[in-house]
């Protein structure tokens, strides 16, 4: 559907080498209470999986697909070891989490690569609420794709959210498949380096056709996570009714009632749905470009007991959010410390990119590519003919060459200028910007006052966008800030942070 039958011109390329018959099946996702003080096992395999009537091998932690859920308290401290039993060399990072530098999982920076058959001892400590979830950082658009990921579930210390009558965690992915199987990868480095790896085989948590059965009035958090390499997804529950509640790291300063929720790869938002009529609600990801049913909640005539529609009709002001936000608010209006240019240089197929017929196409009025409008040219895009790049304003330095100076106790307030065709850019298009170890505040967008802020740790900036963020720097070590589409980060467009 997105450009599956286009990757035959891409070569040499990669799958999973395995004897499927040796294999276990993938299993469900198990959810892990990690008590504080805990050692937990977390180790990459190899299993297989069938989603169109052909199995194929699939990584997955402990053999579930997605990994297990790590439920944590808030303030805990926990182990995890980590044996590679996967081909690659792979780590494990701990995306979202304010933890000590070393056990980051940022190979080349905090850590070697874990080898095939080798050993990691993780030290994870949960500073903040929130879900969370975790990757490796060796060959993300490969690894993370063929399902080494997991949600860790930070639960709030003190303040209690908005009662609910269940909780549910949804990781949502896409694959791009051919015939059943995984279209190949590429073999030393990521393909489609264009726009990313757009899938065409939709997955929440795992499954192609996510269920749930509910009761009438319920309601229900869904804690959504974007586990897809490059897709940004926009969700709705048919005619539910829905509430935001939380982003990355959190609560928002108040609850809002939205239509929709969009997410980039790597950000997370929570909602609460009220359910209020019995039948069948559809799962829906809805674009300019297409509507996709990823999944149905099955509402049964049985009345929810307790009922929380009262609660949910209030958009309730979180008071204890609002005053930890407080202390930074003296910081909103300071001058713009570091700015950082997203661009993109495309030599393919004598210049088509610049001028030419890659320079817009696909992107729509919202700053989006939702899709994948130029297969072939996509799939022959490699780190050889395309280079995206961080550009730091000041220095002119890119990517890697990037190496900010702060220390513990700044605020420093960062403006993303996604650049223009006119600006040099040969493919504008949306990044979603992740900055490892800290926490950030999105201030404005396009010069527009944000007025309901939640901590983040990935903002989207859409195509010819400025976005305005407030580093929270509280975390001293040598820390990545990258592009979170997995085929632009694996292409090199990542910056770093030395903190003092």
């Amino acid at each position: 559907m997105h450009g599956g039958t286009m990757n035959d011109a891409q070569s040499p390329q990669q799958s999973i080498a395995a004897d499927l018959s040796a294999l276990s099946e993938a299993q469900a996702t198990q959810i892990v209470d990690v008590d504080n003080g805990a050692t937990i096992d977390l180790n990459p395999q190899i299993v297989k999986k069938s989603l169109d009537g052909k199995p194929f091998a699939l990584y997955a932690y402990n053999g579930q697909f997605p990994g297990p859920l790590l439920k944590v308290k808030q303030g805990s401290t926990f182990t995890v070891r980590v044996r590679n039993d996967i081909d690659q060399p792979t780590t494990v990072h701990w995306h979202g989490v304010r933890l000590q530098n070393k056990f980051d999982g940022a190979a080349g920076i905090t850590q070697k690569p874990i080898e095939p058959g080798g050993s990691f001892t993780y030290t994870v400590t949960v500073p903040d609420s929130g879900m969370f979830w975790y990757h490796p950082h060796v060959r993300e658009d490969m690894q993370q794709d063929m399902g080494l990921y997991g949600n860790l579930w930070v639960t709030p210390r003190d303040a209690a959210p908005t009662p609910v009558n269940r909780e549910e965690a949804l990781m949502l992915d896409d694959l791009l498949m051919r015939r059943g199987l995984p279209v190949p990868y590429g073999e030393t480095e990521a393909d489609f380096a264009l726009m990313g790896r757009f899938g065409n085989t939709m997955l929440v948590n795992g499954s192609a056709a996510y269920a749930l059965n509910v009761r009438r009035g319920d309601v229900v958090r869904f804690s959504l996570t974007n586990a897809a390499n490059t897709r940004t997804f926009n969700i709705h529950f048919g005619g539910a009714r829905m509430k935001l509640i939380g982003s990355d790291a959190g609560r928002s300063e108040r609850e809002e009632f939205v239509d929709a929720v969009r997410l980039s790869p790597s950000e997370r938002a929570t909602v609460d749905v009220l359910f209020d009529k019995s039948g069948t609600y559809k799962f829906v990801h809805e674009s300019p470009e297409t509507r996709i049913t990823l999944g149905s909640v099955t509402v049964s005539d049985e009345a929810a007991s307790p009922s929380y529609a009262s609660a949910f009709d209030e958009e309730s002001r979180n008071t204890d959010v609002v005053a930890d936000i407080d202390a930074y608010r003296a910081f909103f209006d300071a001058p713009v410390d570091e700015m950082i240019h997203l661009t993109v240089k495309q030599d393919m197929m004598g210049g088509m990119g610049h001028g030419g017929m890659a320079m817009d196409h696909g992107v729509g009025e919202d700053g989006i590519e939702w899709e994948d409008s130029m297969p072939m040219m996509n799939a022959m895009a490699t780190k050889a003919n395309t280079q995206w790049k961080l550009v730091d304003e000041r220095s002119g330095k890119e990517n890697m060459d990037i190496r900010y100076a702060f220390t513990r106790g700044d605020k420093v307030k960062i403006r993303l200028v996604n650049d223009r065709a006119e600006d040099g850019s040969d493919h504008p298009m949306q990044h979603p910007i992740h900055f490892h170890g800290q926490r950030f505040l999105v201030l404005a967008f396009n010069g527009k006052r944000n007025e309901n802020l939640v901590w983040k740790d990935t903002v989207l900036v859409p195509k010819d966008a400025t976005v305005d963020i407030l580093l929270d720097v509280t975390n001293p070590g040598d820390w990545m800030i990258h592009c979170h589409i997995a085929e632009h980060l694996s292409n090199g467009m990542m910056g770093s942070m030395r903190v003092k």
